[in-house]
């Protein structure tokens, strides 16, 4: 082990059926990675889910209550874990992620040893809401899982133009060092929902003096979810994207003039 004491920041708006699934996994997860690791919950609700900070504790996890109406901010939500947060890294950890096998020991070895990269992993979509953490150690039982896993949008041919051509980068779960990004003034609250907000910090907390590494060691499965009205409607999403590339032109004709 590196020694480095890592934080997972993880909004979470009523997605509770993720949540066990991930509390599973969390619950059969070794020991070394127990040690290593703190997860922080923020829920992000008008009220308190009954009962689910008492859940929380009985697994040593860390719940914070963000009182929210309106769509779901989950850059408020990232900022709040951001700020109470005392690792010496710290990643978003979205409720619909299961890391694979040694993905996460593996993810902060490297980010570790590689102080000017960016360590991000890839996703594999699979058509499950939920999965039996157990079964993907079984390795028949995750072949006949992964048999149907799909590529994330990331990786798709248009998605490696923008990379290529344009500049723009994003990654799953970046492990960021919690000084740099505290220095560049962590996640813009702008954004609202989902869309935008990681490729947007990503290629901030980059800057020049810092390169993007995505590792295919690296692997999170992607539970399936649905479309919500309250986090990834399509005005979000629209208003998200307009927000990054406003800055993205904003950076571009700044560095010309």
């Amino acid at each position: 082990m590196d020694g480095y004491k890592s934080e997972f920041a993880h909004p979470l708006s009523r997605s509770l059926p993720h949540l066990t699934t991930q509390l599973a996994w969390w619950q059969q997860s070794p020991p070394a990675l127990k040690q290593s690791l703190d997860w922080i919950v923020v829920e992000v609700t008008p009220t308190p889910s009954p009962g689910l900070a008492q859940r929380l504790r009985q697994h040593r996890v860390t719940y914070l209550h963000l009182a929210c109406a309106g769509p779901f901010h989950k850059t408020r939500a990232l900022n709040l874990a951001l700020n109470q947060a005392q690792g010496e890294y710290i990643a978003a950890f979205d409720v619909d992620l299961i890391p694979l096998g040694q993905t996460l020991l593996r993810h902060r070895q490297l980010a570790a040893q590689s102080p000017q990269l960016l360590v991000t992993g890839y996703r594999l979509m699979v058509a499950q809401a939920t999965v039996d953490p157990a079964a993907l150690d079984d390795p028949g039982a995750l072949a006949s899982l992964l048999a149907g896993a799909a590529l994330g949008p990331e990786d798709q041919p248009s998605a490696l133009r923008k990379h290529l051509l344009h500049g723009e980068r994003f990654g799953v779960m970046p492990l960021f060092r919690r000084d740099r990004l505290l220095k560049v003034g962590g996640w813009d609250e702008t954004f609202v929902g989902w869309g935008a907000e990681d490729q947007e910090l990503i290629e901030r907390y980059l800057g020049r003096e810092q390169a993007l590494c995505r590792c295919p060691d690296l692997t999170y499965l992607h539970l399936h979810h649905g479309a919500a009205e309250h986090w990834n409607s399509p005005q979000l999403t629209a208003q998200n994207r307009a927000h990054y590339y406003g800055l993205q032109n904003a950076a571009l004709w700044a560095s010309e003039h």
